[in-house]
């Protein structure tokens, strides 16, 4: 290294005690101010020669001179005054330039930009630019890589379930919310519908009117973009209860920026305007979606070839009366097959018998479930997905208070609450119909308790309700198949009739049989219109027992009959004829014994 430059300044001088300047002066030099410092013998003048002393010239002033190797900033100079003064390097502003002018004055430049350059484009390193200087579609990380994946979603044991419309008769369909509580409930992909606005922008709907489930009515296309995000929102309260607040329609960007790669998402253009603009879309943003998205579309549709050379996994959705031949026409370019629930038993066997994952849509029940896995079928496109896969009491209490409707709570038809149970807001619930009953699943018990289990609950009725007819409260049934008063059932149960003359009476039903069979009767105090009764169930191994306790001395029927013992359970209107004198019940609770 070279040697620093030290003495020639106006602060380099030798003085005596008084501060005079001393001529003629010879000085030694030290590595430090104590006694126990070094003397520095490595000196040399300006000429390059070695030194061993500096002597002050005729001024006092202490000539220019070179340190000894190793640049050392600073040195102690003795005269024999007895205190060392010290001497700093005078060149190190010249030595600061020329370092920092330096290509690589550290020696470490070079490392480190073949270090960065080995990293450009590597696996979690850093992105490089294109030509046009931004960052390619590849590396941009809302395109990279997933965590959900669709080869790991096709692998997994059935059922494989998939929210459909994001579990649209749990949640309102195709919402943010819908689509986030489903993740949190635990499904591994969800279904997302898209339709275009007229000036070409996405939003998740699964119909191409706005008419049932929105506050707005018409084509999507017939509205602009600005318009409907203003004045258009889901109403969910006419199937899900008045609990629910009205929900924003997503557009399907965000919904891919929320959720791709979080979930396997089956994703449809409903119309023939809306595929082109997902595809684009998809192309143009999100490079990498094919990991986590699956196309899907009516097996006739003509984009699945254009996806298949893209690299997505397809789903083609086919009728009930779709034929083999037609099955095969397409087969090359369908991965998946998507069959109604509507389609025959036999046929679905002999499209799960082709060799491809088969999934069914749209499914709402447990008993549902395992008839479609009895006939190969893989995957469960579920409207009530938490219902579907749970498999254990969830409310032990009914909430019908908050006018939210419960998982497992539903009539026997779907995606319009025409049979769905109504809140009134005081814990009340009813129906808008006659003659129809609705499935209790929230409180049921999927597994008899060894000692039985206890129902209790409120009813009455709004008008005075002829002699003959009867509403109640269904319970024993092994399964949550619907119910129907009058029609021969899937599955076997009790039937609790409550009827206008004060009979309370126990009826068994036997599954596939019309009529039901009385096992016993007692009378009680006729219902008043618009005043509450109060019922207690009692289910053990040995028996049945329905209890009137709103009434004083109580009024109990009782069965031995122990062919039904489920724990499933519906409020039925019975043969209830008219609105006018419809039944209400509240208090509902189901608890072991």
């Amino acid at each position: 290294m070279p040697r620093n430059l030290f003495g020639g300044t106006a602060a380099d001088v030798t003085e005596d005690v008084s501060g005079a300047r001393v001529p003629g002066v010879e000085g030694t030099l030290w590595d430090g101010p104590s006694d126990g410092a070094n003397q520095v013998l490595d000196l040399m003048d300006l000429e390059g020669t070695p030194i061993e002393v500096i002597a002050s010239d005729d001024t006092g002033m202490i000539p220019p001179f070179y340190g000894p190797e190793g640049s050392p900033e600073r040195l102690w100079i003795d005269v024999g005054s007895g205190t060392r003064t010290v001497l700093l390097a005078t060149d190190v502003g010249d030595r600061l330039v020329a370092h920092q002018d330096a290509p690589d004055p550290h020696g470490d430049r070079a490392a480190v930009l073949d270090e960065i350059t080995a990293r450009i484009g590597a696996p979690g390193g850093l992105a490089p630019l294109g030509p046009d200087g931004l960052v390619p579609g590849e590396y941009i990380p809302a395109a990279g890589p997933t965590t959900a994946s669709v080869s790991q979603f096709l692998a997994m044991p059935a059922p494989a379930y998939i929210a459909h419309r994001g579990s649209g008769m749990e949640y309102p369909e195709h919402t943010m919310a819908a689509y986030n509580a489903a993740l949190t409930s635990g499904v591994r992909a969800i279904e997302v519908s898209v339709n275009v606005t007229a000036d070409g922008i996405p939003v998740c709907v699964h119909d191409q009117t706005l008419d049932r489930t929105t506050n707005a009515t018409g084509l999507v296309t017939d509205w602009v973009y600005p318009s409907l995000i203003n004045g258009v929102q889901v109403q969910p309260k006419q199937i899900l209860g008045n609990g629910w607040a009205p929900q924003p329609l997503p557009n399907l960007r965000d919904v891919l920026d929320r959720f791709l790669g979080k979930v396997v998402i089956f994703l449809e253009g409903k119309s023939n305007e809306a595929a082109p603009v997902v595809q684009s879309i998809l192309q143009t943003y999100y490079p990498t979606a094919n990991q986590s998205v699956v196309w899907k579309a009516y097996y006739k549709s003509p984009t699945f070839s254009t996806m298949k050379a893209r690299g997505f996994t397809t789903w083609g959705y086919i009728d009930d009366t779709t034929t083999d031949a037609e099955l095969s026409a397409v087969d090359a370019n369908i991965d998946v097959w998507g069959v109604p629930h509507t389609m025959s038993p036999t046929r679905m066997s002999q499209i799960a018998a082709r060799g491809k994952r088969v999934i069914c849509w749209e499914v709402h029940r447990r008993s549902q479930r395992d008839r479609l896995a009895g006939l190969g079928i893989w995957g469960m496109m579920c409207a009530q997905y938490k219902w579907v896969s749970s498999t254990k009491q969830i409310l032990k209490k009914d909430n019908w208070a908050t006018q939210v409707k419960a998982p497992g709570d539903m009539g026997r038809t779907y995606y319009s609450g025409v049979r769905d149970l109504k809140y009134d807001g005081t814990g009340t619930a009813f129906m808008d119909v006659t003659g129809d009953a609705v499935l209790i699943g929230s409180c049921s018990l999927p597994e008899f308790p060894i000692n039985g289990y206890r129902i209790t609950f409120d009813m009455k009725f709004d008008g005075t309700v002829p002699s003959n007819e009867h509403a109640g409260i269904v319970f024993g049934k092994a399964d949550d198949s619907p119910y129907q008063f009058g029609t021969a059932n899937e599955s076997g149960g009790y039937h609790m009739a409550f009827r206008g003359n004060g009979d309370m009476q126990i009826f068994s039903h036997t599954p596939g049989v019309t009529s039901g069979t009385q096992l016993a009767t007692a009378a009680t105090p006729v219902p008043v219109a618009g005043q509450w009764m109060s019922f207690q169930v009692d289910v053990t191994p040995a028996s049945v027992k329905i209890t009137r306790t709103d009434v004083t001395p109580t009024v109990a029927v009782t069965s031995t009959n122990a062919t039904y013992r489920g724990g499933y359970i519906h409020v039925t209107g019975g043969s209830v004829s008219s609105l006018t004198n419809r039944p209400r019940w509240r208090k509902m609770t189901a608890n072991a014994l």
